[in-house]
């Protein structure tokens, strides 16, 4: 952190601040129900297209990530793939 990032706001930054506040809270409630709304409608194969998709992204090389979280993951819907 440098020293400019725990420098007090002036007022025309707290301004802005609040407007974004006041912003996220009247549309992220919004976007959430949305999000879930797609959800909800997803068929199982859009849904395991997704899940692939996310993966997908996933680069060995990252640095600090030995692809652990990643891998347990995988085996726990490449079961859930057996069952249906």
């Amino acid at each position: 952190m440098s020293n400019t990032d725990s420098l007090p706001l002036d007022a025309h930054e707290r301004e802005q601040m609040r407007q974004w506040l006041d912003n996220w809270a009247r549309v992220g409630p919004i976007l959430e129900r949305d999000r879930w709304d797609a959800l909800r409608t997803m068929t199982d194969e859009e849904a395991r297209a997704a899940a692939r998709r996310l993966f997908e992204l996933w680069q060995p090389d990252w640095p600090t990530d030995e692809g652990e979280a990643l891998l347990l993951h995988q085996r726990v819907f490449a079961r859930a793939g057996r069952r249906t």
